[in-house]
């Protein structure tokens, strides 16, 4: 938030940035891309480089884990398998 860090930042704030810098040409924006799919990327980047969807979810302001989860959740096919390997090695040695 621009006022109060401890604060989430307005998403109109955002949109009207994103208006007013499309508007005057300050960027190569191309056609069909809104500020609604940066966000997808940011949250996609982080999970594929195995930042905890635990933090990705406070970070995208959901309210529950499970919205994150839903939403991403194709992004983190091998987690299970993962874990399972993890285990697996701790378990024997």
């Amino acid at each position: 938030h621009p006022g109060d860090p401890a604060r989430t930042f307005p998403h109109y704030h955002i949109a009207n940035q994103w208006q007013r810098i499309k508007k005057a040409g300050q960027t190569d924006i191309p056609d069909g891309m809104v500020v609604y799919g940066l966000r997808h990327f940011f949250a996609s980047n982080c999970l594929t480089h195995g930042i905890p969807i635990t933090d990705v979810a406070e970070w995208m302001g959901h309210k529950t884990i499970e919205i994150t989860f839903k939403i991403y959740r194709h992004l983190m096919p091998g987690s299970i398998s993962k874990a399972a390997k993890i285990l697996n090695h701790h378990l024997t040695a």
